[in-house]
């Protein structure tokens, strides 16, 4: 189940963004680990946004999309389409990089990609390389430092380049957050 509030998420694109300049030269709190996605099909409420949108809180479309799923219980909903699993929240659709639009859907994986009706949307995470950060601590801002740390391990030399074609964030029950992303192979 979503552990965020609108509150909670008001300023964390903004954070993320103020924080990149300052993390690069720092040390990373989470050192990523390399790993191996098989297909996934997400079941989901989504919205389409940018950083530069997310960092201003009147035109934040994130805190909004986390606190409808939470408060419509679209967890527990998501289970009559056969959703199962943690919360997954799939960025995709990107427009460009990390400075050009890009799709947010937060729902659950489902087994198949049958035809859902609105408000709900389907997103397909291919099977790819993918860098795995853990985020300890309390939520939001363990993703919101896990964030920082993807945007200044990528501003390193050195490290493959992302791919831009759909990273994840997954929400186990227990233990931490993990931002998963897509990195070209080598």
């Amino acid at each position: 189940m979503a552990r965020h509030s609108a509150p909670e998420f008001q300023s964390r694109s903004r954070c993320l963004l103020d924080g990149l300049a300052r993390r690069r030269s720092r040390w990373l709190v989470s050192t990523p680990e390399s790993r191996h996605a098989k297909p996934k099909q997400i079941v989901g409420l989504a919205t389409r946004t940018t950083n530069n949108a997310e960092s201003s809180p009147s035109a934040a479309k994130i805190p909004l999309l986390w606190e409808r799923f939470s408060n419509e219980r679209w967890p527990e909903r998501l289970e009559k389409v056969g959703a199962f699993g943690p919360t997954i929240a799939v960025y995709s659709a990107y427009e460009s990089d990390a400075s050009g639009s890009y799709q947010l859907l937060v729902g659950r994986q489902v087994r198949d990609s049958r035809p859902v009706s609105p408000p709900l949307q389907i997103v397909s995470i291919a099977q790819g390389s993918y860098l795995a950060f853990r985020c300890s601590g309390p939520l939001p801002q363990a993703v919101i430092d896990g964030w920082r740390d993807v945007w200044a391990y990528f501003a390193r030399d050195n490290v493959p380049a992302r791919a831009y074609t759909a990273d994840f964030e997954i929400y186990a029950d227990a233990g931490p957050v993990e931002i998963w992303v897509a990195v070209q192979d080598r």
